[in-house]
């Protein structure tokens, strides 16, 4: 069932999230830089008069924001819920490198047998570097 709603209430989310920025973007400016473009000569000036205007913007952004977080908890849940878990970059395969061969390794680093059979997994100790010549 929570599949799918999923898609539905995603793009439900998204169109509130587009109101939503352009409601805050559209109201009045009250000092400062942060409203760009407020005030008189921008957002639903002639429309409405100031106070009419601020309660309209105010009651639409207070229930956009209730749809907006009422929206994100849900696509939490029902994402958290969902059968099949998939990435957002998409289900890549899973490469391993090869072993290399028993004649390909260094002297003194071929796996040592155990009493039991295995084969002891320990990397051997680093070979010591040469003496730089010539100094």
């Amino acid at each position: 069932m929570l599949g799918a709603l999923f898609p539905i209430v995603l793009a439900i989310h998204v169109v509130i999230t587009v109101f939503l920025i352009g409601i805050i973007l559209t109201q009045k400016n009250e000092g400062g830089m942060g409203g760009l473009g407020g005030g008189a000569a921008g957002g639903m000036a002639g429309f409405l008069s100031g106070r009419q205007q601020a309660n309209l913007l105010t009651k639409a952004t207070r229930w956009l924001a209730v749809g907006f977080f009422c929206t994100s908890l849900f696509l939490a849940y029902s994402d958290s819920h969902r059968a099949a878990k998939t990435t957002l970059v998409g289900n890549a395969p899973v490469t391993t490198i090869p072993a290399a061969p028993a004649g390909d390794l260094p002297a003194g680093s071929a796996p040592a047998a155990t009493d039991s059979g295995t084969t002891n997994t320990t990397p051997a100790a680093p070979a010591q570097p040469a003496a730089p010549s010539g100094q």
